[in-house]
């Protein structure tokens, strides 16, 4: 396959932009800065002008070419021709903006240089759109020369345009152009290639767009210059001065006169022209009026208005105790100028003496929506009322009230009586005049006698909140809008509801129940009374704790504790993953022997009818999320007492079959227990929360219009703080980190070490990216998703060792990484200590397996997702018996629910794309239990997308307090040139 290349060449005052096609064996010549190769050749194999042209498709283009490109060679820099096409720059333009379409059903790929000029040429149209490209007139030597430049004056800006130029190939710059002599021809700076195209581009594009316009007739100095200046653009780039024209310098300064307004390159030592707002009053009968101002350079002096100037007229004016004369001939030449940009000021150039004028309500409002914006941009200040600056601020208050007495059962049902509370500018409205100012449908209302700016779309968002919900909602509904109002307050037992989830650590203490069979650290406590504080009110509550930190005991505390307080009514209902059964069991019979637990798993689980009065007849049923859909109807013949969804995250998607059936059984409350709330992204919360509290945060539509798409897409701080708001009080959330918390645990050290890849790993390593590159670049959609992801998985096995790639040959001496984890277990053996080696590939973990034990000389455990529930169980407690110093899990089967504290050491043999998911497998030896410090080891090939996987795993990290994670499926979705920064090897480590 041929990828095409492309870039702009500078050629006298303007340029070309010039294409040339690379074979598969040089694309890799066009990788952006820093992403090289060292010792590789990277002399072009160029391919043939006409290769090129079916991705053109009937464009029209200058001629074909050779250009002298200077190419990095075994012997230094030199010289090589590159046959190929050039483009004129308008052409060019429009060729780059629809990029993607010219190479359907072609033989060819655009590649990383293409991809960044069609970005640059989106960005001209928009600072084209934006007013950024500013016209310049040079006179030199009698020659009147006419074009366009970049004026960039917001910050944003000038990094996208800066980032754009640091991302140009190295190839891009090494054009000469064929005027020029290779060994003399100074190579421009990327800054510079990219701004001269930006000229040279805005020229040929308004050129086009100007063609067809009549010029203006001249009717001043002014007038003919810009006559000349159009013709200059839209004929030759230079264009002689006419006879009986003032000279270059003078009418290059009447020129800079005239369009210094429109640009905002107004001289700070200059007077400026301003507009004034004045409010309808009785001395205007009524109307709105604009009055011209007159400004200094001084900000913080008061302007003078129009009238005191032509009262003055030919004598100085004082202004901020500066004296100016001609201050009139600053208002008479600024005005044309602020005519084009707010037209309403038309009138006032007929007046000889323009000073004020009355303008109507709809062009009051243009001006503040637009007009304001345009004329301070040009620097000519506008002084709006103090009423008017801004929308009138709209703070909404709910008042909630039992709606009869104490509820002798509650819950999100539970309906409540509401009062709204509305002010727009600290006036009270009533929901009459709420109704009246939402209905005019105008950001300018008059409000009790008074105009007032506001913002329309707001006030119609509070009217239809009010209307749907009227005087009464239920407890969930005003749960899920108390925290977006600007004030909420309560009375009675809503109060005492609002107050404690605010303030979870005022929760009412809750002793140890006495068939407890253990004791409850501090914050175990603390979790204990927040559960049963939710469990009283029947909120769900999800208990959020780090893995290793107790969720298990403190769960199983509430089961007593709520049967010894009376309020238990039938037996409560426990779904977990398989891979944590036994540990449930294990759990309740050591905690809390006096509870009657019936387990519902395997082919001998009861059916119709025993199982409805089996599990009446007990305190806890334990079932798996594999059997809820299958068993949906015999699990909704109970009404249980609540619902207990272990390692929660289980529920991240709301679409499963056994998410759907574990939201449709009945029961008193529910809790929901992990470690990883959000394990992906925002869309987990709202589906644990269907199940815990249905309809707190609204549909899954509005869910992700008013968060999910803001936080992840905008990172608006915002709209994260008010979900915290939301979800905070029914997660409890504590770390191991916390100071309440670090004394119950040792210290856990981390360690990333990076080990080469052999020789045979390095050459299998680059077949593939070769071949998923290929793959990648020839399906669409989720054909080339999977592509990828395949060939990822596979490069990550070349990484752990070549056979778990091809599954053939012997494993010793093959694999950098394997050699150096021989090394470092056997550091761990002559120590004493146990290890964890954690791998997503179960086929070579039983590999490894029989390797390490040959090679260490010792018993290697190895639990998979295989391994029957009786096997491991025994597994783990050999395992924390001492009876074999080496544990082997693969990361979905053994990643969770364990409690694996014998070990002191964690291997990740291979990186996952998740970091919540290798937190919680480390923290099957660093929980609440170990008493020794914990070492994890990650093992990571350096120059490999391993080692670039391990650095966006730091950032994620970073997100993670915000629980924004994003999951695999985003490296699914890079671009084709995304993809090969992402998993090229790079030889220079």
């Amino acid at each position: 396959m041929i990828t095409v290349h492309g870039s702009f060449v500078p050629s006298g005052a303007s340029g070309f932009f010039f294409l040339w096609g690379l074979d598969g064996v040089a694309a890799r010549d066009a990788a952006p800065p820093g992403r090289r190769r060292r010792g590789v050749p990277r002399h072009p194999c160029a391919t043939e002008p006409e290769a090129l042209y079916p991705a053109l498709r009937g464009l029209p283009y200058l001629n074909t070419l050779s250009l002298v490109q200077w190419q990095p060679g075994p012997d230094g820099v030199s010289p090589a021709r590159v046959p190929g096409i050039a483009l004129s720059v308008p052409n060019a333009v429009q060729w780059l903006l629809d990029l993607p379409d010219h190479f359907r059903g072609t033989p060819l790929r655009p590649g990383h240089s293409l991809q960044l000029w069609c970005v640059a040429s989106k960005l001209l149209l928009e600072f084209l759109g934006r007013g950024l490209m500013l016209p310049v007139l040079q006179a030199e030597a009698g020659v009147l020369s006419a074009g366009w430049a970049l004026h960039l004056t917001d910050a944003d800006d000038v990094r996208r345009l800066t980032r754009l130029a640091a991302g140009l190939p190295e190839a891009c710059r090494a054009l000469v152009p064929p005027d020029r002599t290779p060994n003399t021809y100074p190579l421009p700076v990327a800054d510079g290639l990219v701004h001269q195209f930006m000229r040279t581009a805005a020229a040929g594009v308004i050129r086009l767009l100007l063609e067809e316009e009549p010029l203006p007739e001249a009717q001043s100095l002014q007038d003919t210059a810009l006559r000349h200046w159009l013709a200059a653009l839209t004929g030759a780039e230079a264009r002689d001065l006419p006879p009986g024209l003032p000279g270059a310098q003078e009418l290059y300064a009447a020129l800079d006169r005239w369009s210094a307004p429109a640009t905002g390159v107004l001289s700070h030592a200059s007077l400026r022209t301003g507009v004034r707002l004045h409010l309808p009053g009785p001395e205007t009968d009524g109307e709105w009026e604009l009055e011209l101002t007159l400004h200094a350079p001084d900000e913080g002096a008061l302007p003078v208005t129009a009238d005191a100037v032509w009262a003055s007229l030919g004598a100085e004016v004082e202004i901020g105790g500066q004296r100016y004369q001609g201050a009139e001939q600053r208002l008479l030449a600024d005005l044309p100028a602020m005519a084009r940009l707010f037209p309403p000021l038309a009138p006032l150039l007929r007046d000889p003496a323009p000073s004020r004028m009355r303008i109507p309500a709809d062009d009051v409002l243009a001006l503040i929506q637009e007009g304001a914006m345009l004329l301070q941009q040009a620097g000519h200040p506008v002084l709006l009322p103090a009423a008017l600056a801004k929308p009138a601020a709209l703070r909404v208050g709910m008042r909630l009230s039992p709606a009869g007495g104490s509820p002798s059962m509650f819950g999100l049902h539970q309906i409540v009586n509401v009062r709204w509370d509305v002010a727009l500018g600290g006036t009270p409205l009533t929901l009459d005049e709420l109704r009246h100012l939402a209905r005019q449908k105008r950001p300018l209302v008059q409000m009790q006698g008074r105009w007032v700016r506001v913002d329309e779309r707001t006030l119609a968002a509070v009217l239809r909140r009010i209307e749907q919900h009227g005087g009464q909602m239920e407890l969930g509904t005003a749960l899920r809008l108390a925290p977006e109002a600007d004030e909420a307050t309560a009375t009675g037992w809503i109060a005492e509801l609002l107050e404690r989830l605010q303030e979870p650590a005022r929760m009412e203490p809750v002793p140890t129940p006495g068939g407890f069979a253990g004791t409850l650290r501090p914050y175990q406590q603390r979790g204990l009374a927040w559960l049963a504080f939710l469990r009283r009110w029947g909120l769900g509550a999800c208990l959020a704790d780090d893995m290793g930190l107790g969720k298990t005991v403190q769960l199983i505390a509430l089961l007593l504790h709520e049967r010894e307080a009376g309020w238990a009514a039938g037996p409560t209902l426990l779904v977990c993953p398989v891979s944590v059964l036994g540990n449930w069991c294990r759990e309740l019979a050591r905690f809390a022997p006096g509870l009657r637990v019936l387990v519902h798993h395997g082919p001998g689980r009861l059916g119709e009818p025993d199982f409805a009065r089996q599990a009446g007849a007990h305190d806890v049923v334990l079932t798996t999320y594999s059997l809820l859909a299958r068993d949906a109807a015999l699990l909704g013949q109970v009404t249980w007492n609540g619902i207990v969804a272990d390692e929660a995250q289980n529920l991240k998607n709301p679409d499963t079959q056994h998410a759907r059936a574990l939201r449709s059984l009945s029961g008193g409350y529910r809790i929901a227990l992990t470690g990883t709330p959000v394990e992906n992204h925002l869309g987990d919360l709202w589906s644990l929360f269907q199940f815990l509290n249905p309809g707190l945060l609204g549909s899954r539509e509005e869910f992700e219009r008013r968060y999910a798409v803001p936080i992840q897409r905008y990172q608006d701080e915002e709209a994260a703080a008010r979900l915290r708001r939301q979800v905070g009080p029914f997660i409890l959330r504590r770390q191991k980190n916390d100071p309440a918390i670090a004394p119950d645990l040792p210290d856990k050290l981390e360690n990333t070490e990076l080990v080469t890849l052999s020789v045979e790993q390095a050459a299998l390593y680059e077949a593939i990216v070769q071949e998923t590159l290929e793959r990648a670049a020839q399906a669409d959609g989720i054909q080339r998703q999977a592509a990828v992801l395949a060939g990822l998985t596979r490069l990550k096995q070349v990484c752990n060792h070549p056979a778990a790639a091809t599954g053939d040959g012997p494993l010793v001496g093959r694999s950098g990484k394997i050699d150096r984890l021989v090394q470092l277990l056997q550091e761990v053996l002559a120590a004493g200590e146990q290890a964890l080696l954690f791998t997503q590939f179960a086929r070579f973990g039983g590999r490894l397996q029989a390797y390490l034990a040959e090679t260490l000389g010792c018993e290697v455990l190895f639990l998979h997702g295989g391994t029957p529930q009786p096997e491991r169980d025994r597994l783990v407690a050999r395992f924390q018996a001492g009876e074999a110093p080496l544990f082997i899990l693969s990361l979905k089967a053994g990643g969770l629910g364990l409690n694996l504290t014998a070990a002191t050491h964690v291997f990740h043999v291979d990186r996952w794309w998740n970091p919540a998911v290798e937190d919680q497998a480390t923290d099957r030896a660093y929980r609440i239990g170990q008493t020794r410090r914990v070492l994890v080891h990650r093992l990571i090939t350096a120059g490999t997308l391993e080692e670039r996987i391990d650095r966006l795993l730091a950032e994620k990290r970073a997100l993670a307090g915000q629980v924004i994670i994003s999951g695999e499926s985003w490296l699914g979705q890079l671009s084709t040139e995304e993809l090969r920064a992402l998993i090229a090897l790079d030889r220079e480590v």
